[in-house]
């Protein structure tokens, strides 16, 4: 089999040196080794052609969100069904996408979901039918299936869709079910380029064979191969625009397992930025899965256009500007070559790779108005004025953001329970008016502004870390177990608290002074165990916090299971989740008596979980907190059952200062 296809190889390479050497020479070969790299044409590498829909209908739309946005080619635009969903209860969403007469084929569809870190509406499910012109009816080819993120969907017609009149989507599953769409588009796959792969170790055409001659190479016909292979030999290629990439777990399977939100996708950076209208030539190795190129155009957001990469040579026209990353989602490790010979040379930092004398020079080339840097655990994208302004040891600065990330993912029992997420946390800076710093599905970000303080590690490590860790915790926090109605702001502060206090900073529950109190700890000892009210009816977040804290205090420190909340995290993991927010607040009462093996019923009861309450909550978005007598009774002699012994002190009035005392 070797054999054959070494025979092949050489048989291709005559057959392109035989034309080579029959045609009058018009590629004007230099005699000199070139002193640096200078694309060819690349209109001379074949793109899949785009073919357009003429128009589309929807059994239904939000105001506003017409399914016209899908066919715009403005990937900001956005199709949504009703938000009322009453009006349509039962109803999937039924969308028609039209072709006029000129359309002869097409061979595959790529699904652009919403790309504004929103997740209302990702497309879960799907009928596909397709109509031929001149036919009456649809003909169903398959059901689809689609994961639950913002990654574009290829949709491929094996056999070629020919004369096509129209294509049906039955959407019959989406996202807390919405169905929403950024873009549709249509392709015809190009014609393959052959011969040329002779010259180069693999497909992606960054290495040449070894013993392969200067001349060959000089009568390549073309001049875009032919100036990439010369650039190769003479050694003036720039290895930044080559690399290895690996796959990653796809981030919202692992989220879901978790129950969490979700890690970055965009752990494969470039460092290659695109402009909007140029042509971009990426030569790919062999693929296990598909493999999306994103641009992403940082100005605007998180999201980007995505475009699908074969093995081999491709061109795409980016219809915007922005850095270039890789998204190869698979379980399977796997690692592929790639080669994008066009497009500006922006850099990134690696701290694998790199040094703090490599970041001086990295971040001073820097021609893109955001830089991207890689740790273990964390991905920075942030501003590059910002950068060059506020960082002084870049190297510290991205230990510091994996630290925050292996602290929290070590709390929640991550890594005891080998849950530990294949991606990296991701941090980037939001140019848009009016924020500050939150977190998004899949991200956390900050304002140019905060950089000041979060791009200096020895600003960082101090008290300024409470807000990347704040935000990192929202991105870990268990839901609904650990989040239910009203702890949004409340739970997230746990990982954060953990966070500030390993960095050996002290407890902002200790030490800030309260109008009226002096620290959280009094205000909430007053106003919640003296006053007796329900946990949920309290509107101090930072008072609702503190039991929460004392539990980490008394057992992790006090008693020295350090694991406690690694446990109950991976309790609420493995167990169903409750169908209310009431049931939720007593399910975790009883998680951590199952937990610590402890009568916890007098603590519970002390901060108002064991209290009964019937009112809204207000938590971005409004939902009733319902615990009634009854139910609190049955949680009390569940845990008499198990006869677990009371703590032999009063865990309720545990402090960061007091821990010696409850040994």
């Amino acid at each position: 089999m070797k054999s054959y296809f070494y025979l092949a190889a050489l048989f291709s390479l005559f057959i392109i040196m035989s034309a080579c050497s029959t045609k009058e020479d018009t590629t004007h070969p230099s005699e000199e080794p070139a002193e640096e790299y200078t694309p060819g044409n690349s209109q001379e590498i074949q793109k899949d052609i785009q073919v357009f829909a003429s128009s589309a209908t929807a059994s239904e739309n939000q105001p506003g969100e017409g399914i016209e946005n899908t066919l715009d080619g403005d990937f900001n635009t956005l199709y949504h069904s009703l938000w009322d969903q009453s009006l349509f209860p039962e109803v999937p969403v039924e969308i028609d996408i039209i072709f006029s007469g000129e359309t002869t084929h097409i061979d595959y569809m790529l699904y652009h979901p919403r790309k504004d870190g929103g997740v209302n509406g990702f497309m879960l499910e799907a009928e596909l039918w397709i109509k031929k012109q001149g036919e009456e009816d649809f003909e169903k080819l398959e059901d689809l299936v689609f994961a639950n993120d913002a990654n574009t969907k290829r949709i491929l017609f094996p056999d070629g869709f020919e004369e096509p009149a129209a294509i049906r989507l039955i959407a019959t599953k989406g996202h807390n079910d919405f169905i929403s769409v950024s873009q549709f588009e249509f392709f015809k796959i190009a014609e393959p380029m052959q011969g040329y792969d002779v010259f180069f170790t693999d497909l992606s055409f960054s290495e040449l064979e070894e013993n392969t001659d200067r001349q060959q190479l000089e009568k390549i016909e073309n001049s875009f191969i032919r100036n990439l292979a010369l650039a190769l030999y003479d050694g003036v290629y720039p290895t930044e625009r080559t690399g290895h990439y690996q796959t990653y777990p796809d981030p919202s399977l692992e989220a879901a397992k978790n129950k969490t939100n979700r890690m970055g996708s965009y752990d494969n950076m470039t460092g290659i930025y695109a402009e909007a209208g140029e042509d971009l030539v990426v030569f790919v190795d062999n693929l296990v899965t598909d493999l999306t190129l994103r641009v992403v155009d940082h100005s605007q957001g998180y999201g980007g256009a995505d475009y699908f990469l074969n093995p081999g040579p491709n061109r795409i026209t980016p219809s915007s500007s922005g850095l270039v990353y890789l998204i190869y989602p698979c379980d399977t490790p796997h690692q592929t070559r790639v080669n994008i010979a066009t497009g500006t040379i922006n850099g990134y930092f690696d701290l694998a790779h790199h040094t703090n004398d490599d970041w001086e020079e990295l971040i001073n080339n820097a021609d893109y108005d955001f830089f991207d840097i890689k740790g273990e655990k964390s991905h920075l994208t942030f501003t590059t004025t910002e950068l060059r302004q506020h960082v002084e040891d870049a190297t510290r600065l991205v230990e510091i953001y994996d630290s925050i990330v292996l602290l929290q993912q070590e709390l929640m029992g991550l890594y005891k329970y080998d849950r530990v997420p294949g991606g990296r946390l991701y941090y980037r800076t939001n140019i848009a008016e009016g924020v500050y710093m939150h977190a998004t599905g899949n991200a956390t970000e900050y304002a140019p502004s905060t950089l000041q303080w979060i791009a200096n590690h020895k600003l960082l490590r101090g008290e300024h870390i409470w807000g990347p860790a704040h935000e990192t915790g929202h991105i870990h926090q268990t839901r609904p177990g650990l989040m239910w109605i009203g702890l949004t702001e409340v739970t997230v502060n746990i990982y954060s608290q953990h966070v500030q206090t390993a960095f050996g900073n002290p407890s902002r529950l200790q030490t800030e002074n309260i109008e009226g109190y002096n620290n959280h700890y009094e205000k909430a000892f007053n106003e919640i165990i003296e006053a007796g009210i329900p946990h949920g009816a309290h509107e101090d977040v930072f008072c609702k916090l503190v039991p929460f804290w004392q539990l980490q205090l008394y057992f992790a420190g006090a008693q020295g299971y350090t694991d406690f909340y690694k446990d109950v995290h991976e309790h609420i993991r493995q167990n169903p989740d409750p169908p209310t927010d009431g049931l939720c607040q007593l399910e975790f009462v009883k998680t951590v008596c199952d937990v610590a093996q402890k009568d916890m019923s007098e603590f519970f009861q002390a901060w108002g979980f064991l209290t009964p309450i019937d009112q809204d909550v207000n938590d971005y978005g409004t939902r009733r907190l319902t615990v009634t007598q009854e139910q609190i009774d049955e949680v009390l002699d569940y845990i008499a059952s198990q006869n677990y012994p009371a703590p032999d002190t009063d865990v309720h009035f545990i402090t960061d200062d007091t821990v010696d005392n409850h040994r």
